[in-house]
């Protein structure tokens, strides 16, 4: 009889402790946002900037230096607006920043999904954090492909990739729920 006891004590204290982990992890990913937004053009394409402020957590980092990927996924989406019908989808992409921690030699590789260059190569934590954050001039759709005079819009959205964990971590509440965000969508309007 003692023994359930303390089984029930010991299931309610580990159900308390996962609540309350949860609630500290959807606090923190309403500040995980997407910043800093600018549409602009070359001559020939429209072009896409902005920034994730936020995203990396004490436990995202510590896992990184622990040897797991993290890769953040960007939705990039452009729309032209009409007035009687739904608006009319341009172009849609997604593009994969990756971050993996060599703990032998002590450095952190960087790979984007977007270029075929080489991995960036980074000492530093803080260093790494920046660069995955940061989307500079990715070209979203071709300027004979809109219409002048009219009204687009891009929505930029970012998530964490859901990560290739062993099955014991990924069966622990503990370790999911604070591994996940998604930022709402972010949307500016311009007109060609």
């Amino acid at each position: 009889m003692r023994r359930i006891f303390e089984y029930i004590l010991l299931a309610f204290f580990l159900f308390e402790l996962s609540f309350s982990l949860c609630a500290f992890a959807q606090t923190y990913d309403g500040k995980v946002e997407i910043a800093d937004l600018l549409v602009t053009n070359t001559q020939e394409q429209v072009l896409v900037y902005f920034k994730l402020k936020n995203a990396f957590k004490p436990e995202i980092k510590e896992a990184i230096l622990a040897g797991i990927t993290t890769t953040i996924i960007f939705t990039i989406e452009l729309y032209r607006e009409r007035s009687l019908w739904s608006d009319k989808k341009i172009s849609s992409l997604k593009i994969k920043h990756s971050l993996k921690y060599d703990n032998i030699k002590k450095v952190l590789y960087l790979s984007y999904s977007e270029t075929d260059k080489d991995p960036e190569q980074f000492k530093e934590l803080m260093k790494a954090e920046k660069a995955i954050s940061d989307i500079s001039g990715i070209p979203v759709a071709f300027l004979k492909n809109l219409v002048r005079d009219k009204h687009y819009y891009v929505r930029v959205k970012a998530q964490l990739d859901k990560v290739h964990l062993p099955l014991e971590l990924k069966n622990t509440l503990l370790f999911s729920s604070l591994w996940h965000f998604e930022t709402k969508w972010v949307r500016q309007d311009f007109v060609y």
